[in-house]
């Protein structure tokens, strides 16, 4: 199966000063994030969300998120990807990868489409407890 990374995304305690971070000591440029019209909840303002994108597509690159213990319940999700940080993968078939998950009776949160426009994804976690989220283009 074919894959590359998407993203990667921090929990950031206080993101404008993360991002300042970045910005400053890495020089990386700020991006705008934009929210598909089936959004789910996800705190967009500057100081709970920032985006460094590294221009292969939209929205991939570095992720900024301030941690939200509400964010899994208010999604209707199993795993709440706010907290701790997770990397994406994308893939070309991510039904092959949920049926995949099924068999091995892995757990996972189906996001459809709901932070990213036309960018399905999942959440689960792998034997260490570490967060992952694969997505495919729709």
């Amino acid at each position: 199966m074919s894959w590359s990374i998407h993203h990667v995304n921090l929990e950031a305690k206080d993101v404008r000063r993360s991002a300042a971070f970045y910005a400053a000591v890495l020089g990386m440029a700020e991006g705008q994030w934009v929210f598909p019209e089936s959004r789910g909840y996800i705190p967009g303002a500057p100081d709970r969300l920032a985006l460094f994108p590294d221009g292969r597509q939209s929205h991939t690159g570095l992720h900024l998120i301030k941690g939200d213990p509400d964010f899994a319940a208010r999604n209707g999700f199993r795993h709440n990807p706010s907290l701790g940080g997770h990397f994406a993968i994308e893939v070309a078939d991510l039904k092959a990868v949920m049926r995949r998950l099924d068999h091995a009776g892995i757990p996972y949160s189906d996001g459809g489409v709901f932070a990213i426009p036309n960018l399905h994804n999942i959440y689960f976690e792998d034997p260490d407890g570490n967060l992952i989220e694969v997505n495919q283009r729709v």
